[in-house]
């Protein structure tokens, strides 16, 4: 079952204490780790790596 933003959010800060977090079209990214915790608006597959987003989402 997929999570929505609010919950991701939530899940990544009770596991690593991070609290301050970026939306962008893709999902969401965390601030601390600088890495996508939630990608819910791409419809690339894990191995794209043609999108600047893609790459650092899927890093």
């Amino acid at each position: 079952m997929a999570i929505n933003r609010q919950q991701a959010r939530s899940e990544h800060t009770a596991a690593t204490t991070h609290e301050q977090f970026s939306e962008t079209i893709y999902g969401v990214v965390c601030a601390g780790c600088r890495n996508y915790i939630l990608i819910d608006k791409t419809n690339c597959a894990p191995t794209c790596r043609e999108h600047e987003s893609c790459r650092q989402a899927y890093a």
